[in-house]
This record gives structure tokens, sequence and C-alpha cells, in this order.
């Protein structure tokens, strides 16, 4: 029944019923990451919010509903397919990048990174207006 009402939800949402990017700035310190919607408002994402949040998710997914996207006022530029522009009313302008174009740039140039349990690299760096920058 839970997946039946998930389903119902998913494809009755405007936004989840389109194909939808997820998109990010910048790894670490956080992973600042969000998506657009069909008129171009970018919606940020968080995992980590208190229940009290939970209805002011503009957008509910995962299996759990942890993932939580909240509409903003601010309107992408779109660059191209992989890169958008994030201009905010108090100046804080921001590019970010697809996942798909970050995973692209680490497939063609992958980086070992030395961690104290790994050496896994997990896509560190900056979206800039040229693109993914490690």
């Amino acid at each position: 029944m839970k997946r039946l009402l998930f389903a119902l939800l998913l494809f009755s949402s405007p936004v989840l019923a389109e194909k939808y990017t997820i998109y990010t700035t910048e790894r670490p310190p956080s992973s600042w990451s969000g998506t657009i919607d069909s008129e171009g408002y970018y919606y940020w994402f968080t995992n980590a919010y208190p229940p009290a949040l939970k209805h002011k998710c503009d957008i509910l997914a995962g299996e759990t509903g942890n993932a939580c996207f909240i509409k903003t006022n601010e309107k992408a530029v779109i660059i191209n397919k992989d890169i958008i522009l994030i201009k905010n009313r108090y100046g804080g302008n921001r590019y970010f990048c697809s996942e798909k174009h970050i995973q692209a740039v680490n497939k063609a140039n992958p980086k070992p990174t030395y961690l104290r349990h790994s050496s896994l690299d997990f896509g560190y760096g900056t979206c800039t207006k040229d693109g993914w920058v490690r």
C-alpha cells in the first residue's frame, strides 16, 4: 500500500513527473545540491531536517521520505544541459553542475585521494561557468 501511495505521489507531483536533474555547486565542505522545475525555479535539497520542517518541503522523495526539496524564489539561468547559474537576491550567484557532468569529469580525469580508510574519489570540487573543477 505504501508503494502505491508513493507511486501516486511521485507521478502526481509536477516536478517529479518530469525528468529532472540534480545539480551540485561544491564538495566539501558540504554538498549543496538541488534541482529546477520546468519553469526554471530552483529547489534546494536537504536530507537533514527536523520533522517540523517536513510540512515546508515542496517535494518529499526517497523510500523513507527523508529527501526534502524546498522551492526558492530564485530562477536558474541555464548555461547548458550540465551547468546552471542561480542568481539570488543577495548577490550570492553560484554555478551548479549536473551529477552526470561531475561523474564524466571524474571518469575522464581520475584523481586518487589519500584518505585514511579509502582511496576513492568522491568528486570533490567546485562548479564554475566552465564546468566542474577539482
